[in-house]
C-alpha cells in the first residue's frame, strides 16, 4: 500500500506579503475568540479557572507570536503590546483570585 503526502509550496518571497500576514486577520479573529470563551465562562470550580487561565495564557501567546513573527507598523505593534500587557494583568488577577481554588 502505497500513501501520499502532499505539502505546500514554500513561500518564494515573490509577492509583497508574507503567508503569515495574509493569515494576520485569522489569526487575531481566533485570539478574540479565545477571549470571548474566557469571557462566556462560568467560573465555579477549579478546573474552569485553570480553563480561563489557560485560554487566556494561550491568547497572549498568539498575540506575542503575530508581533515577533511579522513585519508590523508602528502603531499595530503598539496596539497588540497593549493588549498583550492587560491581557497579562488579567491572567495575573485571575490566579490571584483563584489561588484559594488550587
Amino acid at each position: 500500500m502505497s500513501s501520499v503526502l502532499q505539502f505546500q509550496r514554500p513561500y518564494q518571497g515573490k509577492s509583497e506579503t508574507s503567508p503569515s500576514c495574509q493569515r494576520l486577520p485569522d489569526i487575531l479573529a481566533n485570539v478574540a475568540a479565545l477571549l470571548s470563551q474566557v469571557q462566556a465562562l462560568d467560573i465555579q470550580a477549579t478546573d474552569d479557572a485553570r480553563q480561563a487561565i489557560f485560554l487566556l495564557e494561550l491568547a497572549n501567546v498568539c498575540i506575542r507570536l503575530i508581533i515577533g513573527q511579522t513585519n508590523l507598523n508602528e502603531a499595530t505593534r503598539a496596539t497588540l503590546l497593549a493588549q498583550s500587557a492587560t491581557i497579562d494583568m488579567r491572567i495575573e488577577t485571575a490566579r490571584r483570585e483563584a489561588a484559594h481554588l488550587f
